[in-house]
């Protein structure tokens, strides 16, 4: 059994509190996304040398923030609708996002052993979404591991499982379910063997922004300083 490392921004923490299993917060979305190719190589460097590789499933989880940001030309477009109360829109930006796609091949994927396709609860954001991980499956092929398509449905609206239970109050990320349907899928692709040996420490399924635990970040997510 091999511990399994997530590596990204605050899309990590739906990963929070599960044995054997470690998300690394990297830094928000802001910062950590596919404008800041060398901000990422230097965390991800930083991170993966204080790891015993042989004994980690190394996955990276990137790429929201890209694809939320041209909806409104901010980072923000959630609270645009849901404080000012501005209709937004979906918006797909093709070639910002396929611009994205060319430069995640300078990450350095060398220790990375899976990519994880991003994943978010916005309805706006769904579509540039799955145009953008419709690309990365296109350009990394089996490296990718496809848990967007588990949190929406044909017409591409978040499936409300999958949502906070406040979800007013983070309407950005996919509650803890989608670690149970990753699991799963490492399962069925025979990555992993027993799925029971990353048992839950929680009851049921929790929004990423809830819970608190001294030894992590207050989000659940572990942080590694220089």
């Amino acid at each position: 059994m091999k511990d399994i490392v997530i590596l990204g921004e605050s899309h990590t923490r739906s990963f929070s509190y599960r044995k054997n299993m470690l998300p690394f917060f990297m830094g928000s979305g802001k910062t950590i996304n596919l404008d800041n190719i060398k901000v990422i190589n230097k965390a991800l460097n930083n991170i993966i040398l204080k790891l015993n590789k042989k004994e980690c499933l190394i996955f990276l989880y990137i790429g929201e923030p890209n694809c939320r940001y041209p909806v409104r030309n901010n980072w923000t477009p959630h609270w645009d609708e849901i404080q000012k109360g501005i209709d937004v829109k979906p918006y797909i930006d093709k070639k910002y996002l396929q611009s994205c796609i060319d430069r995640y091949s300078n990450i350095n994927l060398q220790d990375i052993d899976f990519i994880l396709t991003p994943t978010g609860a916005y309805d706006p954001v769904q579509p540039a979404l799955h145009y953008f991980n419709t690309l990365l499956k296109e350009k990394f092929g089996n490296k990718v591991i496809d848990i967007f398509s588990k949190t929406v449905d044909k017409n591409l609206k978040t499936l409300n499982e999958y949502k906070a239970k406040d979800w007013e109050k983070d309407p950005i990320h996919v509650n803890s379910k989608i670690s149970q349907d990753f699991l799963q899928i490492l399962k069925n692709k025979n990555i992993i063997n027993n799925i029971e040996d990353y048992e839950s420490n929680v009851d049921g399924y929790f929004g990423t922004h809830l819970l608190r635990m001294q030894d992590k970040s207050q989000f659940g997510s572990y942080i590694i300083k220089d």
